[in-house]
């Protein structure tokens, strides 16, 4: 299944699907997609010249991040389970038991996969580099050399 397919600027704005990454100003997106699981739709539109992150979160339900956006849709019930603008660049989502991991340059967000609802809110002391989760904890290691546990 080919979840993520380009389109250009006039098939985006024709496409009768719902939007996600609503802007305030659209004209600055240079990218256009759906996002599809043959059944139902999803539309976004973003300015970078990164190429979105799509996550399985779990059966019919799909995580996508990119620039400042992120979201999470169910194809399953063709909804949109979480929609959030960012306040830093987007870098990868992690799954760790139940929850998913939100990470941007400088701050992650834990997310409930049982309700999609921001438990937490983790402010970074530089640019993030990586996570491991270990055991309960997970290490969160910046660009600078620091590292920070958080009890999951």
């Amino acid at each position: 299944m080919n979840l993520f397919i380009e389109v250009t600027k006039i098939e985006f704005t024709t496409i009768n699907e719902l939007t996600l990454f609503k802007e305030a100003d659209d004209r600055a997106n240079h990218h256009y997609a759906i996002i599809s699981d043959g059944m139902y739709s999803f539309k976004f539109s973003w300015n970078s010249d990164i190429e979105p992150v799509i996550i399985e979160v779990r059966p019919k339900v799909y995580s996508i991040g990119i620039d400042q956006h992120f979201a999470v849709v169910d194809f399953s019930s063709n909804t949109i389970l979480l929609n959030l603008n960012l306040f830093y660049n987007f870098y990868t989502t992690k799954i760790f038991e139940v929850w998913i991991f939100i990470i941007s340059e400088l701050e992650i967000l834990q997310v409930s996969m049982l309700d999609f609802n921001i438990l937490e809110t983790y402010d970074l002391p530089d640019y993030f580099s990586d996570i491991e989760f270990k055991g309960e904890v997970a290490e969160i290691r910046c660009l600078g050399g620091e590292i920070m546990q958080l009890k999951v």
